[in-house]
């Protein structure tokens, strides 16, 4: 499940969105915060295939608000776990949980990828109370989203590659602005610095700094965030605020979004809806 940790941060970022729980962000230093991105999204960084691109032409679809009418009101989905092929895991293969709204798939249905950092692992990072949670913002906003974790291996942080996204999206492929990237670690920076890839990451800056393109709009949530809020202002970004109290309380599944989950949710949500 989420980790329960008060003094994880957690930081949504997107080049026009970004949600942080920062409650031990105020102890770093605001110099090259937002200078490097630490790591590339394992062998194969670029998510640029034809395959994983809208076709030309196509547009950008966007996800219609329909509050309290969309299936998670009524009906949880479930999870499935299943083995992809993927030349970067050992073996050439890796699991993959995949949580998917009732209904069918479509361009214009957003995808959260949590990499491993956001949860405890790839079986059990939404589930219980955090499944429930996040079907209830979904039903709130109206806007349902696919949630996929993918398989770390070897202790390393869990990454984002070619074959977990073509395994997700399938026909369906999304462009950058409906894809989420979550959890902490190397791979997620570079995911937020990549437009290529997603919009919006969720990721735990203690292990790099935000690029200094990846966003231009942040809202900050929990803790001392003045340091850091100053810092990235400083770069040209709009930032923003928000403490919603503590809320990590251990054995809560939902941790560490808590009370924080509706401003997240309303914050990716308001970018999905507007995307053109």
């Amino acid at each position: 499940m989420f980790s329960t940790s008060s003094q994880r941060a957690f930081v949504l970022v997107s080049s026009g969105l970004v949600a942080v729980a920062a409650a031990a962000l105020a102890a770093l230093p605001p110099e090259g915060l937002v200078e490097r991105v630490g790591a590339h999204l394992g062998p194969d960084p670029v998510l640029a295939g034809s395959a994983l691109l809208p076709p030309p032409g196509a547009g950008r679809p966007a996800p219609l608000p329909r509050p309290g009418q969309v299936s998670a009101c009524v009906q949880s989905a479930p999870a499935e776990v299943s083995a992809i092929p993927d030349e970067t895991a050992p073996g050439g293969e890796r699991e993959l949980w995949v949580r998917r709204p009732v209904g069918p798939d479509s361009a214009d249905l957003p995808v959260l990828y949590l990499l491993h950092g956001a949860g405890t692992d790839h079986r059990g990072a939404v589930d219980g109370d955090a499944r429930a949670a996040l079907d209830r913002e979904m039903c709130r906003t109206g806007v349902e989203f696919v949630v996929a974790v993918p398989e770390r291996t070897d202790g390393a942080p869990a990454v984002l590659t070619r074959a977990v996204v073509r395994a997700v999206e399938g026909a369906h492929a999304r462009p950058s602005a409906l894809r989420a990237v979550g959890g902490a670690g190397d791979a997620v920076p570079a995911a937020a610095a990549s437009p290529d890839v997603a919009q919006a990451v969720l990721w735990d800056p203690a292990d790099g700094e935000v690029a200094e393109s990846a966003a231009t709009r942040l809202l900050l949530v929990g803790g001392d965030t003045g340091p850091l809020a100053d810092a990235l202002s400083a770069r040209g970004m709009t930032v923003a605020t928000r403490d919603p109290g503590a809320d990590h309380a251990a054995g809560t599944a939902a941790a560490p979004w808590g009370r924080a989950l509706p401003d997240t949710v309303d914050f990716l949500v308001s970018g999905w809806a507007l995307t053109p």
